[in-house]
């Protein structure tokens, strides 16, 4: 029995994918040839690694030990890759980055074309999961994390670290004012988080007493993204970390309000990874590039 690290990578692709036909659009390949290669791949097994409906497929508790296993022999065949390109000194080969979608618009996209220019034989390939996600199973080399890390079992490089301000455009304090004191916030309108609440506790004095603000935004969205295009059209005041929007700051598209009540408060950004740092010179030369890139936006 030869199982082939084809069928490996198609086995692990269509657990990512969820579908043999978002799997071979991933690959560039037929549903049909995606489902010919599962089937060889059970019949040599001699069982069913996926149970198939006529809207899903999901694995079996077999399946599910294979694509572990598969996924484990993937991980060892691409170190083998990356420090054979060590040895030559040319990093190349796929390099696969989540981060969450404002730090992929602000601080890798605009500089990944004089990555790719710098670097042609390195293949990168974006996702933006916004949530927690097992690196090996996403099959992911380096994700970027904006907030404390929770994970202690990764590597991880700092990037740096962001200051949060409280933020609105000249279009929204035309129409609503300025507020002039913390408790006055209850009377404007607000855009926060729907997830995690916790980033909804703004890092302003309330009055005279040092603590956090606790805000019930009167706008919740899901992503930073969202937020900032919210506070650009004149919709509410927000709290948003400098990475996002030092330029909207810097042309006058957002200003900052209550900076005498604000407290000094970061959001640390790490590039975490499951492999040793200086053991994949394609990671290496990666993170090094987007730190020098972003240099004091963050």
């Amino acid at each position: 029995m030869n199982i082939t690290l084809d069928q490996l990578r198609v086995l692990v692709a269509v657990n990512t994918c969820g579908s043999f036909s978002k799997t071979a659009e991933l690959l560039g390949q037929t549903p049909s040839a995606i489902s010919r290669k599962i089937s060889k791949l059970e019949k040599q097994l001699n069982f069913q690694l996926f149970t198939r409906t006529t809207r899903n497929i999901s694995l079996t508790d077999e399946g599910k030990i294979v694509t572990e296993k598969a996924q484990q022999a993937l991980s060892v065949i691409n170190d083998i890759q990356d420090n054979a390109n060590l040895n030559h000194s040319i990093p190349q080969g796929k390099l696969k980055v989540d981060a969450p979608a404002p730090f992929l618009e602000h601080c890798i996209v605009p500089y990944l074309a004089g990555f790719m220019a710098k670097y042609p034989q390195v293949e990168v390939e974006l996702a933006s999961f916004d949530t927690q996600i097992d690196l090996i199973e996403k099959q992911v080399d380096v994700a970027f994390r904006v907030g404390e890390l929770k994970d202690s079992s990764l590597h991880y490089r700092p990037v740096g670290r962001s200051l949060l301000r409280i933020l609105a455009s000249p279009m929204y304090i035309e129409k609503r004012g300025i507020p002039q004191k913390v408790s006055e916030l209850h009377e404007h309108n607000t855009i926060g988080f729907s997830q995690p609440i916790s980033l909804n506790n703004w890092p302003v004095k309330l009055d005279d007493e040092h603590k956090i603000f606790d805000l019930r935004p009167h706008l919740l969205c899901d992503n930073g993204s969202l937020i900032r295009q919210a506070a650009l059209r004149g919709m509410g005041i927000v709290c948003l970390a400098d990475f996002m929007t030092k330029h909207d700051l810097e042309n006058g598209k957002l200003v900052q309000v209550l900076a005498q009540s604000t407290i000094e408060s970061y959001q640390p950004i790490n590039a975490v990874f499951y492999k040793p740092y200086q053991s994949s010179l394609k990671l290496k030369c990666f993170i090094d590039f987007i730190i020098e890139s972003i240099g004091e936006q963050v």
